[in-house]
């Protein structure tokens, strides 16, 4: 007759916790299929339960977490201000640019604003010509060195 279930099957998961079975429990065990079934299935998964699992500690994954939320806060707050750098470069670069293939456009620039007497001398309006051109590369050169920093 195949049974579903043993009277004593309580008994025996109990004493198969403790590690240790009693005589009339081992005797029973060899002759019930549903309790020797139960001493097989232990015996196999004690080796198991004697190794506990390490965690972690809990104010390591606390901090951690911490800094995760603190790097993301700056992440956040800093986007607008790489965005407004970036643009930036795009600006001085699109000026060098054209500064260095339209040289004629600054050359009427500059006669129309001598015609306006802001510059009495052409020595002086070349001079500050070759200066902001200057400010401009190195402004550029050093915006770069800069953000080559910070990566």
């Amino acid at each position: 007759m195949n049974r579903l279930y043993c009277e004593k099957e309580a008994e025996m998961i109990a004493a198969m916790r403790c590690g240790a079975l009693a005589p009339e429990l081992e005797k029973h065990a060899n002759t019930c299929d549903i309790c020797s079934g139960i001493a097989a299935v232990s015996k196999f998964l004690q080796p198991l339960a004697a190794v506990a699992p390490v965690l972690p500690d809990s104010d390591f994954l606390w901090w951690k977490a911490q800094l995760a939320s603190k790097q993301l806060a700056v992440g956040r707050a800093t986007r607008s201000i790489v965005m407004v750098w970036r643009i930036a470069y795009c600006g001085i670069s699109a000026a060098v640019l054209w500064l260095v293939f339209t040289p004629e456009h600054v050359g009427l620039i500059l006669a129309a604003l001598s015609k306006h007497e802001i510059w009495p001398s052409s020595a002086l309006g070349q001079s500050a010509l070759f200066m902001s051109i200057g400010g401009l590369v190195f402004t550029l050169l050093g915006s770069l060195y800069l953000e080559r920093l910070e990566k």
